[in-house]
């Protein structure tokens, strides 16, 4: 009979196209791993969460499906963004939202599968790999076993696989390219989350391999041959195979000009993972950039002198001097040096409105300030994301909710970010002075419809 293998879940697993190139997503190359009558459905779409895949498009998929179908549910690389007020799905709705595609599915006759999210690109300045997904993993975990429920661990396998390639590797398998190098993408690009089709075909086969340890895939589903990890490991990037790099600090007499670095802007606070970028002098083919005199990468240059770069470990906390030449048919240019700090913890923030414990008015305001370094603060209640304010130049920040409080007591958590980091949580305590919801002043007047702005009778009905 058969089958179907459903993917669900976010942009990683999500299908891509030649326009997209060279990412691609592991859900798109599973097929190339079966022989069985298996199709496999990618229903994976670029930023889904639970919550809006779960409003969104799961009857379409629980339509099509039939009794004995595979469902892989692969959620959690957005979930966790609590920058983004749209997107963030806390914990708790998390847990809930995955336990209902689980009871959807086996209503159908299906066979859930839950994936926990793929590790990133993102490695320490030691080179060991970064947890970028919080406790997102561990609680899909939790769910597949309250609910014994199938579980591909997606995010042990990839995070024990990104440590024995390394960071001077891991390249060949992200969507990261430099400047001029692909056609799609001239100005280069730098992505640490999405994966090439060399990284999507190497994750589809440990997904694939997860479905057969668990028996719901039988050996005559799948070319085993393929599943066989390939000897040896990818080729180190170009940028750690230049040879002999500080020579380029002492040769001869500079040619042509210096390169310019944009991004940051000299003297900028920037994040561990920080991305630098600008334009080299024409003739420039290639930009080497050294720290203290030693090589820590390098970068192609674009047709029109544009370059991108990022560090394959993160920065150090503190201040840097980078300095930069680039490479010529005719020798190397002038070097430049470029100053920046970085940040890799954001300390939280003071709350200086609504006072502590004190009592405040329906309409809350929330103030206070912040050390700099942090750009944006984001208010959680009982873990749920309710507001999100910027940073003024001067650390200062303020929000008001645009709705009214409900009289009685509440806390409020305060978190500061900064690019990709979060501040430990402040946490302000306050009671709301208001009329309790089953006061009769807020019956007053429902016998009628809500009175307007022009009527001079209108009751009050508790709205401050």
């Amino acid at each position: 009979m058969k089958r179907t293998i459903f993917v669900l879940g976010d942009s990683v697993p999500a299908p891509r196209t030649d326009e997209e190139a060279p990412m691609a997503g592991w859900g798109q190359k599973i097929q190339e791993l079966l022989v069985g009558p298996i199709e496999v459905a990618n229903y994976a779409r670029s930023a889904m969460t639970t919550r809006k895949y779960f409003t969104e498009r799961l009857p379409a998929l629980l339509n099509r499906m039939v009794p004995g179908d595979l469902v892989l549910i692969g959620f959690g690389c957005v979930d966790h963004m609590i920058h983004n007020g749209m997107r963030h799905v806390p914990i708790p709705e998390y847990r809930e939202l995955l336990g209902l595609f689980v009871e959807y599915v086996r209503s159908e006759g299906g066979v859930p599968v839950l994936v926990t999210p793929m590790a990133r690109y993102a490695f320490s300045a030691s080179g060991d790999v970064k947890n970028t997904v919080g406790a997102y993993p561990q609680a899909m975990i939790d769910v597949a076993a309250e609910r014994v429920v199938p579980l591909v661990d997606l995010n042990r396998v990839s995070t024990e696989l990104w440590a024995k390639i390394g960071p001077t590797r891991l390249r060949q398998y992200f969507c990261w390219v430099d400047a001029g190098e692909h056609s799609l993408h001239p100005d280069g690009k730098i992505d640490s989350t999405h994966l090439n089709h060399l990284g999507a075909y190497e994750v589809a086969r440990f997904v694939v391999a997860g479905l057969c340890e668990q028996n719901l895939l039988a050996s005559a589903d799948v070319d085993v041959a393929s599943l066989v990890e390939p000897p040896g490991l990818p080729p180190v990037s170009y940028e750690f195979t230049v040879q002999s790099p500080e020579a380029a600090l002492h040769y001869g007499p500079p040619v042509g000009g210096a390169p310019a670095i944009s991004q940051p802007a000299s003297g900028a606070r920037v994040g561990p993972m920080a991305k630098l970028s600008g334009v080299a002098a024409p003739g420039t083919n290639y930009l080497l950039f050294f720290e203290q005199g030693q090589y820590i990468g390098g970068t192609a240059v674009g047709g029109a002198g544009q370059w991108l770069w990022r560090r394959a470990v993160e920065w150090t906390t503190g201040d840097h001097v980078v300095q930069c030449v680039g490479l010529r048919q005719d020798g190397c240019s002038p070097v430049i040096e470029h100053h920046f700090s970085v940040i890799s913890e954001v300390p939280p923030p003071a709350i200086t409105s609504p006072r502590a414990d004190g009592f405040t008015a329906p309409r809350v305001r929330f103030a206070g300030s912040v050390q700099p370094g942090a750009t944006k603060i984001v208010l959680l209640e009982r873990g749920v994301l309710i507001g999100a304010t910027a940073v003024d130049e001067k650390g200062e920040w303020a929000f008001t909710h645009p709705h009214r409080w409900r009289a009685g007591s509440h806390a409020v958590d305060v978190i500061a970010l900064f690019g990709a980091l979060e501040s430990p949580s402040a946490t302000v305590r306050f009671k709301v002075v208001g009329i309790p919801e089953n006061s009769p002043i807020r019956a007053a007047g429902h016998t009628r419809e809500e009175c307007g702005e022009v009527c001079e009778h209108r009751p009050f009905t508790g709205a401050w």
